[in-house]
């Protein structure tokens, strides 16, 4: 009996020895605080244990001094998770802070370990920098300069370009300035308006958020206007009472010419202050003249003109003497001018007259014909005008593929005198013309630039030519959607406009002559994308795997978004305290940054994680819609890295990639 009781009190008492003694306070851990900013921080806790007893709240509480207690600044975390965080907001830029995890049951208040952090200090924005171009291609009223920014002040660049006045410094009040585009980098300005022989001062601007900022003041000097330098062409066709001359002008002095011609005299320096002149056209380059009224063997002296702002200058004089009197007068004696520009219906000709003989001429042009010897009783000839010196003569209404016979003429009162007769084959029938489309250049959201060039006209002056483009196949010239640029072959750009972003297009370029319109080759092209910011919830779902380490099953992990480019967006999940810097990829891309992210303490197993993004980044701004990566990264001993691109936009993508090191069962869905 005796063995019997003592064998149940030995019992008795092992059992009693096993028993737990769970009546006790909470144990828990304070994370590293993440993601600080100037005024805005997140902390968290791990509860290690909640000591047997319901966990009535659990938070974080800081302050400036150590050892913060719930008694001043705390947050309550509701979210029943064993690992928390919360973000701690009005804070002060640039201090210093304390802060403890926090967890209470029905036998008190336990605090994690005190973790110090210092707020960031405010950022400064300053005006850009930049350094102003030297000044280049100065002439009287234009000259070309720039800028070339060092530094944006931290703001993008929303405008650029160049300001100038008379007067050194000048700013953008001024209404003397380009704008040349927004943006970082190297700029081109075209300066015009300007005065001749004036000293000017041009300053680069750049403007941003914080303001404007210039570049150093450069001095130019616009260069002198004078008046016109020019020659006078030898007198040539000398009649009895004609003759020809002209001039070629090689300087309009920095002043546009605005009238020219020659004048003559009996006596030397003839000047315009004389009736004795011509007046042919404006602008440089060579004119020709005919003189007219003159004296039978008589010297004249001849000199060409030009006339700008500045004033009138003259060529070189020439001199000549008139022909003597024809006593007996004859038919005029002319050449017929070779045969030029010729077309399927068309060419080109005239004459020039070297003698009247003796008497006026009345009458002058070309007359032709399909048989030799044609004569002004046809009525295949021109009408070119009257007197002598040359003359040009457009020949119309041929026929292709056929030989014609071509005479300038020239009538005075006794006759009709005829130049050498010339021959010639009008071209095959005319078609349409022969044309190929430029490659696309310059694509952006609503604009793209191409052209054309055409080889032939196919025997018929080109009188319209673009390129026309619709969103479907065999864009033609009914459309509205073309351009206009000229007439005649050769190569020309056009300019695109008015298109719709991320829509492809298709280009032909089309020149029209009196056949009809041809058109070159077709191409395509598609338009950048528009600067779209869908809204929309990507869901990530992951098994994670041991990668192999020494820690195993122990393991951190990060899921977080990076551009397509590897620029950092976002972090989706981090499970890391004092292990981060073993996240090898994550934590130098990110600097550790776990704003609005799932965090938490080294995990004890792998298990399926979960997150989402609404795609925004770290300040709460939705990112514009592109190619973007989920970027994961798990740490055991050793890493795994594998990230999985994905489009950002107004279509739904559902991924189920491949397992890989480290990560199996792997779901990515993005949802609009």
């Amino acid at each position: 009996m005796n063995f019997k009781l003592n064998i149940i009190l030995f019992v008795a008492l092992l059992l009693n020895s096993c028993t737990t003694n769970t009546n006790m306070a909470p144990v828990l851990t304070t994370s590293v605080a993440s993601q600080i900013t100037v005024n805005t921080a997140i902390v968290g806790g791990e509860l290690i244990t909640d000591g047997g007893n319901r966990i009535l709240e659990q938070g974080i509480c800081w302050d400036s001094i150590a050892n913060p207690t719930i008694a001043k600044n705390k947050i309550v975390n509701s979210s029943g998770k064993t690992i928390f965080s919360d973000t701690i907001k009005g804070l002060k830029a640039n201090k210093s802070y304390n802060v403890r995890a926090f967890a209470t049951n029905f036998l008190g208040t336990s605090y994690g370990k005190n973790e110090t952090f210092t707020t960031l200090k405010t950022p400064v924005i300053n005006v850009p920098l930049l350094i102003t171009n030297v000044v280049t291609s100065i002439s009287n009223t234009t000259a070309l300069s720039g800028g070339s920014m060092t530094s944006d002040g931290g703001s993008p660049i929303i405008a650029r370009g160049v300001c100038w006045s008379t007067s050194a410094a000048p700013t953008v009040a001024l209404s003397t300035k380009t704008t040349d585009g927004t943006g970082f980098g190297s700029f081109t300005s075209s300066i015009t308006g300007l005065s001749p022989s004036t000293t000017y001062h041009v300053r680069a601007y750049a403007t941003n958020g914080q303001g404007t900022g210039y570049g150093q003041d450069q001095i130019f000097t616009t260069t002198q206007t004078v008046v016109p330098t020019l020659s006078t062409t030898t007198v040539t066709f000398i009649g009895t009472t004609t003759a020809v001359s002209g001039g070629n002008i090689s300087s309009d002095g920095g002043a546009t010419v605005t009238v020219r011609g020659v004048c003559w005299s009996t006596s030397s320096g003839a000047t315009t202050a004389l009736s004795t002149k011509t007046t042919d056209g404006t602008g440089t380059g060579s004119f020709t003249s005919n003189l007219t009224g003159l004296t039978a063997s008589t010297l004249y002296y001849v000199r060409a003109y030009a006339t700008n702002s500045q004033g009138t200058a003259y060529g070189n004089e020439v001199t000549f003497t008139t022909s003597a009197l024809v006593t007996t007068p004859t038919v005029p004696v002319l050449f017929t001018n070779a045969i030029t520009s010729i077309g399927s219906a068309t060419a080109v000709s005239g004459g020039v007259t070297t003698s009247d003989g003796g008497s006026t001429i009345t009458a002058r042009g070309i007359c032709w014909s399909t048989s030799s010897g044609p004569t002004v009783s046809l009525s295949t000839k021109t009408s070119d005008g009257t007197g002598p010196g040359t003359f040009t003569s457009n020949l119309s209404g041929l026929t292709a593929s056929t030989t014609y016979y071509v005479r300038a003429y020239a009538t005075n009162a006794t006759g009709t005198g005829y130049g050498q007769e010339l021959s010639f084959s009008t071209t095959a029938q005319a078609t349409i013309p022969t044309l190929t489309t430029t490659a696309i250049s310059a694509i952006a959201i609503t604009t793209a630039t191409s052209g054309g060039s055409i080889s032939t006209d196919g025997g018929s002056s080109v009188t319209a030519r673009g390129v026309c483009w619709s969103t479907s196949s065999g864009a033609t010239v009914a459309l509205s959607t073309k351009t206009s640029d000229g007439s005649g072959t050769g190569s020309f750009t056009s300019s695109i406009t008015g298109l719709t972003g991320s829509t492809a297009y298709y280009v032909r370029a089309y020149a029209t002559n009196a056949i009809g319109t041809a058109y070159g080759n077709e191409l395509t092209f598609t338009t950048g994308a528009a600067s779209v910011n869908t809204t929309g919830t990507l869901s990530v779902s992951v098994l994670t795997v041991a990668p192999g380490g020494g820690f195993q099953p122990k393991n951190v992990v990060a899921i977080w978004i990076e551009t397509n480019a590897g620029v950092f967006v976002k972090s989706l999940l981090v499970y890391a305290n004092a292990r981060k810097v073993d996240l090898t990829t994550w934590y130098p891309n990110s600097g550790g940054s776990t704003v609005n992210a799932i965090t938490g303490a080294t995990q004890s197993s792998n298990a399926t994680r979960t997150c989402t993004w609404d795609g925004t980044d770290v300040s709460g701004a939705v990112v514009l819609d592109g190619t973007y990566k989920v970027c994961m990264n798990i740490a055991d001993g050793k890493t795994a890295f594998a990230s999985f691109p994905f489009v950002k936009g107004p279509t739904a993508v559902t991924l189920t990639p491949a397992n890989v090191t480290g990560f199996s069962n792997i779901s990515i869905s993005w949802v609009h």
